[in-house]
């Protein structure tokens, strides 16, 4: 009996499987052109830099003694790997893809590059970062 529930469930599991839509080059275009519209990788290069920031303000605080050149080279590296990590070549969209194409289908993104370009969109996208 136990063999016979577990074999339904693996059954059921594949069939599932073999309906969910795939992350074709076609979805991957569009995701990348919904965080581009809504400036995802702007964002976290802007978060990369207050990072920097605030980390080097806590360094110079705790060692007084540590050159300002030690700084700028910092953030200069740092705020240079994220930006190539956020650019379409780099490891954010590897990451991102799957996240997206789990919980989004292509009509689901079509419909949000639809209202992210439209002028109430615009204006959200403008808008939110004031609101947080």
């Amino acid at each position: 009996m136990k063999t016979s529930v577990f074999a339904l469930i693996i059954c059921l599991s594949l069939s599932t499987l073999s309906l969910a839509e795939e992350l074709t080059d076609k979805k991957k275009a569009a995701i990348k052109e919904l965080m581009d519209i809504t400036g995802a990788a702007e964002i976290g290069q802007m978060f990369s830099k207050a990072v920097v920031e605030e980390m080097s303000n806590v360094l110079k605080q705790s060692n007084p003694n540590v050159p300002e050149l030690a700084f700028t080279i910092m953030a200069e590296e740092t705020n240079a790997v994220v930006e190539r990590e956020m650019s379409a070549g780099g490891n954010f969209y590897k990451l991102i893809y799957p996240i997206y194409h789990k919980y989004f289908t292509n009509k689901d993104l079509n419909a949000l590059i639809k209202f992210y370009k439209s002028r109430v969109g615009k204006k959200t996208i403008s808008v939110l970062p004031s609101l947080t």
